[in-house]
């Protein structure tokens, strides 16, 4: 009884010793600092794309005011909201107190990308695009929702821990700042959330794509294509090409789930990372969506190993900073 009662027990501590390798052993943050830097900029380029209108939509007399917003997201016949969504755009519809706000907004979003109290930019810098999505959700679109995930994860992580002003500050100037600490739990979570999350989301693009008769039939991109209010090329020549353009809207099915399903084999993993950069580099001419796609490689980045993205950051700063050889006579 008891060597049977070992064998049986044997499978269970071997799939726990995985699981807590999987989930909690600790890791550098190198990947998690990239990140940090990408989607700094992300969420500097997403607040700043409100500068033009942003009296014209959230002002008093503007084309979005609090209560009509409010009403639309979920409030009451006694204007008590039925769902939270809370925003600090809703304190005051002054043109004053707005350009405050967004201007506060544009200087987290530049805290957080270049690591400065990262811990606190990080966390405000999720309320920031909170804020903007809760005041005006109807004019929102693919981005908001890949941004805030990643965002979320990112609070966990320790993504100052290099290759930002907080490490610079706390190590001395002959590190530069640019040496990943040792490895953190924290990083490993946070890192397998994103992963987790972003697999679960290709698989929802693909699988949700199996629902419209437009990618079963394979006319897709050429819909895609004959958008002219937002592509960036002409794409009319395609319907010359019916076979090519049958052939593209399958792969992009078969390559988002494929991606959600195999990204976890390391012997795929390169594959479908350079796969990607070809996919939504095509998809962004052909859509227009150049900051949905580009977020979508940002978010790719979390399969990136960190050591491939330390010896990146070591090699460039390395070239940059290696004295010029003396001048011979």
């Amino acid at each position: 009884m008891t060597g049977s009662g070992g064998q049986l027990a044997e499978p269970g501590e071997n799939f726990g010793r995985a699981w807590n390798r999987f989930w909690f052993q600790p890791s550098d943050p190198s990947t998690l600092a990239l990140l940090r830097i990408l989607l700094g900029l992300s969420v500097l380029a997403y607040v700043y794309s409100h500068t033009a209108d942003l009296v014209v939509w959230f002002a008093a007399d503007g084309l979005l005011p609090r209560e009509t917003v409010q009403q639309l997201s979920g409030a009451s016949a006694t204007g008590q909201p039925i769902v939270f969504r809370w925003s600090y755009l809703y304190l005051s519809d002054a043109p004053s107190f707005l350009w405050i706000a967004h201007l506060a907004g544009l200087l987290v979003a530049a805290a957080l990308t270049v690591g400065w109290y990262t811990r606190i930019s990080c966390v405000a810098s999720l309320v920031v695009v909170l804020s903007y999505v809760h005041r005006a959700p109807m004019i929102t679109g693919l981005t908001e929702p890949l941004l805030t995930m990643m965002l979320l994860y990112l609070c966990f992580a320790p993504c100052g821990a290099c290759y930002s002003l907080d490490a610079w500050r706390r190590r001395s100037l002959k590190d530069h700042g640019l040496r990943a600490t040792e490895g953190w739990t924290s990083a490993t979570v946070s890192i397998r959330l994103m992963q987790v999350h972003l697999s679960a989301f290709y698989l929802m693009m693909g699988f949700s794509k199996l629902a419209g008769t437009t990618w079963w039939s394979g006319e897709a991109v050429w819909w895609l294509g004959a958008r002219t209010e937002s592509r960036l090329l002409g794409w009319t020549f395609l319907h010359d090409y019916l076979l090519l353009v049958n052939l593209w809207t399958h792969l992009i099915v078969l390559f988002e789930i494929s991606f959600g399903l195999l990204i976890w084999n390391r012997w795929c993993r390169s594959i479908l990372l350079a796969t990607a950069v070809v996919m939504w580099g095509s998809l962004a001419l052909l859509t227009g969506l150049l900051g949905f796609c580009a977020l979508m490689l940002i978010a790719n980045l979390c399969f990136v190993p960190p050591r491939v993205i330390r010896s990146l950051f070591e090699a460039g700063f390395t070239k940059f900073t290696r004295p010029e050889p003396a001048a011979t006579a």
